[in-house]
């Protein structure tokens, strides 16, 4: 039976649900809270992205190209594709000697809306850099030019590259490479079908990565925590003005880490108590789950004092309409079970 996570009301009636899943793990990948099935399969998407980023740094290809910790932060990044980061991952593709060309992510609409008027009012062309992966992509081009290995084929699944993340992907999921499902991203590079509470367990792993076990990330900690230190440094390169997951770094300080993904995923780490916390709304949508995240992080006792009104105010799905009249809202639904 799924679970309830939000209601949506108009006046005193509820008028839609959205269910989901919800866990949070320790470092040992002990599940110590839950709403929903723990192991409801989906696809890690775009949170799987401090972890696709663990070669540019441990191939030296970050620091063979002068990559900045603000470049690293893009390649961990779903960006907006605002001017000032579709400059920033130029910048980067210039420091490796290519150009937008060698990017494979395809073109996608900006998320950042004045970019995205921009371009359907034809004052700025498409561009696979407007695309919010082209930052991971860059990143990935690095390796691949650092380490000769060819650079058409990147996006492949059998090519070294993508063999070498599938296998820290394993480690960090603690799942054997045989049981992760393989598919085609939006930005086609493999993404990884896994349970709920192995991406909890990555994030609880990215949270505090030198208390994982022996071949499940401790062997990534340097990386792990120089991913870490820039996405916390530069929330907005991580994603953008407005986007949930920059909203929970900046507003905690870099206490709560955050990646989002597609068809409704949001992936957490809380470094301060090596915690992993993975959200989805079975819907795919977005319009609860800022609302379930932050119920479940205050009834985890995350949030500081203050913290989760600032959240709201940023992250404010209200429900109004044409006349811009508040005529209801969206509501958490759920209470977490506790191991």
């Amino acid at each position: 039976m799924p679970t309830k996570l939000a209601e949506v009301t108009r006046g005193e009636l509820v008028e839609s649900v959205h269910h989901g899943v919800v866990v949070a793990v320790d470092r040992s990948s002990q599940v110590l809270a839950w709403a929903g099935d723990p192991e409801h399969v989906a696809y890690f998407r775009s949170s799987a992205k401090p972890f696709q980023a663990i070669p540019v740094v441990e191939s030296g290809a970050a620091d063979a190209f002068g990559f900045s910790e603000s470049d690293l932060a893009f390649c961990c990044s779903s960006h907006s594709a605002e001017p000032a980061q579709q400059e920033a991952v130029a910048s980067m593709l210039a420091k490796i000697g290519l150009g937008e060309e060698a990017l494979r992510c395809g073109i996608a609409p900006p998320y950042d809306e004045m970019e995205a008027a921009r371009v359907k009012a034809g004052l700025v062309s498409p561009s696979q850099i407007q695309c919010d992966c082209s930052g991971k992509h860059t990143g990935m081009l690095a390796t691949c030019v650092h380490l000769g290995w060819p650079t058409e084929s990147y996006l492949e699944p059998d090519h070294p590259l993508q063999r070498r993340i599938r296998t820290i992907m394993a480690e960090v999921l603690r799942l054997d490479e045989e049981r992760i499902l393989l598919a085609a991203d939006g930005c086609s590079v493999p993404t990884f079908g896994a349970p709920m509470r192995a991406f909890a367990t990555a994030f609880a792993t990215l949270a505090d990565p030198e208390a994982a076990p022996p071949g499940h990330g401790r062997e990534h900690a340097a990386a792990l925590l120089r991913l870490r230190a820039a996405m916390i440094a530069y929330p907005n390169n991580v994603a953008g003005h407005g986007e949930l997951d920059t909203d929970l770094m900046e507003v905690t300080g870099g206490r709560v880490v955050a990646k989002l993904g597609a068809e409704g995923l949001l992936c957490l780490a809380v470094p301060e108590r090596g915690l992993g916390v993975a959200i989805r709304m079975l819907d795919g949508s977005d319009r609860a789950r800022s609302v379930a995240a932050l119920a479940a992080l205050e009834q985890l006792g995350v949030l500081g004092s203050g913290e989760a009104d600032a959240l709201r105010e940023r992250q404010d799905p209200a429900i109004t309409n044409f006349n811009g009249w508040r005529v209801g809202e969206v509501r958490p639904a759920f209470q977490l079970e506790v191991a």
